[in-house]
């Protein structure tokens, strides 16, 4: 099945067909939210990928070279974020090929990688997947709380459960010696 998934990055000609691919399933995700990514892209900022399987758009991550989470800000650490698999293709291992060229290449200016997640389950699986999905691979609650908005939440006041209530991870990336 493996073989059937292709991984690339991000060209114009996806911008039409993601948002599209997105609103079949209920979810708002426009077409100026890649045609920002892809101006960041071409500065250099971020670097975006897409999958597809047997030619059909399945999903997407980035990868932010500056956060704008501040402990990872400060530590430049790399951030993955927005990774997205449409859910008639999760369970097929694209968002671990995602998360693998993403590692890899974020392992070229630091060898400690991060990610946010947010809290909440929901009808089509919220955030838990991703949740297991990163412990899995190895990635570790930062020590850092929850934020709201990137910034701490302080013990006592509430938030709303949404996607900005996260929490953050960090994994130590390892250079593995190429059998190729």
């Amino acid at each position: 099945m493996k073989n059937q998934i292709q991984i690339r990055p991000l060209i114009e000609k996806d911008i039409a067909t993601i948002p599209e691919a997105f609103k079949k399933i209920g979810w708002n995700k426009p077409a100026s939210l890649f045609e920002g990514y892809l101006k960041e892209q071409e500065a250099g900022k971020r670097l975006v990928w897409v999958a597809y399987f047997k030619g059909e758009f399945a999903g997407y991550v980035t990868l932010k070279w500056q956060s704008q989470y501040p402990s990872f800000k400060g530590q430049n650490i790399p951030e993955i974020m927005d990774l997205n698999v449409l859910p008639v293709y999760r369970k097929m291992g694209i968002a671990s090929l995602l998360l693998d060229r993403a590692e890899k290449e974020a392992l070229t200016k630091s060898e400690i990688i991060g990610i946010g997640v947010g809290l909440y389950a929901g009808e089509d699986g919220g955030y838990g997947a991703a949740q297991r999905l990163y412990i899995k691979r190895g990635y570790i609650p930062d020590g850092k709380g929850v934020t709201y908005h990137y910034e701490p939440t302080i013990p006592g006041n509430s938030y709303p459960l949404d996607d900005e209530l996260v929490l953050w991870f960090t994994k130590k990336l390892r250079q593995h010696a190429s059998l190729d």
